[in-house]
C-alpha cells in the first residue's frame, strides 16, 4: 500500500466517527483547498517592474554623500566613556 492509499484509508476511517456538523465542517474546507488549488494553478506570476523607480530621485553627488557621512560619524570617538 502506498502512503497515498495510507493516508486516504485513515481519512475514510475518521469520517465513520466524526458526528455530522463536523462533516459539515469538513465538506466546506475540503471545497475551499479545491477552490485555492484551481486559483494557484491558473494564477499567473505577478510582475513588478521597477523602472523609473529612481526617476524623480535627484543625482547624488560625492559631495552629498560626504555631507551625510559627517552628520552620521561626525562626533563618533570625541565623546569619553
Amino acid at each position: 500500500m502506498s502512503n497515498l492509499e495510507v493516508l486516504k484509508a485513515a481519512i475514510t476511517s475518521t469520517l465513520d466517527v466524526l458526528p455530522v456538523a463536523s462533516l459539515e465542517t469538513l465538506a466546506e474546507f475540503a471545497s475551499f483547498l479545491r477552490d485555492k488549488r484551481r486559483q494557484e494553478s491558473t494564477a499567473k506570476p505577478r510582475i513588478v517592474k521597477l523602472r523609473g523607480l529612481w526617476s524623480t530621485t535627484p543625482p547624488i553627488t560625492e559631495d552629498d554623500i560626504a555631507e551625510a557621512r559627517r552628520e552620521m560619524w561626525g562626533n563618533l570617538g570625541n565623546r569619553e566613556i
